[in-house]
């Protein structure tokens, strides 16, 4: 079966002829939100020390991720959804395997797994943070409790930080995404009863705030790889016709400036970001770094991040983060010496043992 939409065709032996009917009645139940019952008691756990925020990533964001098309993939979720015949694909790969997609599960739900099991190369939903790195760096390099996200992703370092009552400075340029992270950031406080400061810009990184100077203590993100993912809404670091070139001089290095900037005096810059094809990401990224005034302190491990890898495979569960430090040559020594071999450290929510 040749499958063709949007200027783009597959050819399939997967395919089920969908109904009118049937074809709206599951792109409906595909974009339901969670029950808003079920977000604030994920709210309730994560308050107290929990990482699952599924729920809450499909009632805020999902739709969203939808629209992102992964560079690998022919189209977005959201094209695929569009498209009769493309929805047919993943409903007839549901019927081959009942250990995968039992009849316990609900035909969206059987898709859902058809697009993150069987997706790539066709259409699979751009993947989350783990709010559990999140809490670790938070923990571990949180100066003064001011904590900048300069590419606010899809909500899970927002959690982290109003999860930990650390104040939460964010820059995206995804308007809409913008938007339901700030209701995301009320309807958590409202919920647990909390008032923590949440300032997120709807613009790109590489704009520069003038109130926020001097006044961050860690800034950490995992910023867009070139042109890995194609967001769709906003003015996006990278969209078609954009070289390598152009995006590390006219977003990466104004960002980075903008971050020195920010930060007060031995205030942290922490950086997870993959070398992507043959573009050097690691190593552009560490000297733009340096020759904007930033020492470097070295890598910070993190575990289980599903971010494309230097091979092109999906699962990267070895991915590491650069650390740096605003140069004021006072605590660089100790620094290095702390990531190295690790330390424990009294924060206001207890007694933190990292290591």
């Amino acid at each position: 079966m040749l499958i063709k939409c949007n200027g783009q065709e597959i050819d399939t032996i997967h395919f089920r002829e969908l109904t009118d009917q049937e074809f709206v009645q599951l792109r409906n139940e595909l974009y339901k939100k969670p029950e808003i019952a079920k977000v604030q008691k994920q709210f309730k756990d994560i308050a107290g020390g929990t990482v699952q925020n599924s729920f809450i990533t499909d009632y805020y964001v999902k739709d969203l991720m939808y629209k992102t098309r992964v560079y690998y993939n022919k189209w977005s979720i959201e094209e695929a959804l569009n498209c009769k015949e493309l929805l047919g694909h993943f409903v007839a790969k549901t019927e081959k395997n009942k250990d995968v997609y039992p009849d316990s599960l609900t035909l969206a739900e059987k898709v859902e797994t058809a697009f993150r099991l069987g997706g790539k190369g066709i259409a699979t939903k751009p993947a989350n943070f783990p709010i559990k790195t999140v809490d670790e760096i938070l923990t571990r390099y949180n100066p003064n409790n001011n904590y900048y996200d300069f590419s606010c992703g899809w909500g899970a370092r927002l959690t982290s930080a109003l999860k930990n009552k650390i104040n939460y400075y964010g820059t995206d340029p995804n308007y809409l995404l913008t938007d339901r992270l700030k209701q995301l950031s009320n309807d958590y406080q409202e919920t647990v009863n909390q008032n923590t400061l949440v300032d997120i810009r709807s613009q790109g990184s590489e704009i520069f705030v003038s109130e926020w100077e001097n006044k961050i203590g860690v800034a950490f993100s995992s910023p867009p790889y070139f042109y890995l993912e194609d967001y769709r809404v906003g003015n996006q670091s990278w969209h078609t016709g954009v070289t390598y070139k152009e995006w590390k001089e006219k977003y990466l290095e104004p960002t980075i400036q903008n971050i020195y900037k920010y930060l007060i005096n031995n205030g942290y810059f922490i950086l997870n970001i993959n070398n992507f094809l043959d573009f050097d990401l690691v190593g552009d990224s560490k000297k733009i770094a340096q020759r904007n005034g930033f020492v470097y302190i070295g890598d910070h491990q993190l575990e289980n991040i599903s971010r494309i890898n230097c091979k092109k495979e999906f699962n990267d569960n070895n991915e590491k983060i650069m650390v740096f430090m605003k140069d004021t040559a006072t605590n660089i020594d100790q620094a290095k010496i702390e990531l190295t071999y690790g330390y424990n450290k009294k924060r206001h929510f207890g007694e933190i043992s990292l290591f």
